[in-house]
C-alpha cells in the first residue's frame, strides 16, 4: 500500500444516482459536471426516463464524442459565456 490510492469516483456517482432511482427517492433531474464518456450509459438511461437535465463539460475538446447525439439539448460547456453567467459566484452588493 505504498503507492498512491485512487478512489473510484465514477462508480460512486453512478451508484448514488441509480440507487436513488431504485429506492424511488424524489429528485428533479440530474446535472452531471463532467465530459467523461464513462457516464454515457447512465446519461442515456436518464434521458430516456426524463430524469436528466444537462452534462456540463469543461469544454468541447475534453468532452467525449459519445455525447454528440445529445448536444446541444443535453450538453453544454463550462467555458460558454452563457453558462458562466448562470453559475458564477456573484458577491452581494452592500
Amino acid at each position: 500500500m505504498i503507492g498512491k490510492k485512487k478512489g473510484n469516483v465514477d462508480t460512486d456517482i453512478v451508484f448514488t444516482i441509480m440507487s436513488k432511482i431504485v429506492d424511488k427517492e424524489q429528485f428533479d433531474k440530474v446535472v452531471l459536471v463532467s465530459g467523461d464518456g464513462d457516464y454515457y450509459k447512465m446519461v442515456k438511461y436518464l434521458i430516456e426516463k426524463g430524469r436528466f437535465a444537462k452534462v456540463l463539460a469543461p469544454n468541447r475538446h475534453s468532452t467525449s464524442s459519445l455525447y454528440r447525439p445529445f448536444t446541444p439539448r443535453y450538453v453544454d460547456f463550462l467555458n460558454n459565456t452563457g453558462v458562466k453567467n448562470k453559475i458564477e459566484y456573484k458577491k452581494k452588493k452592500r
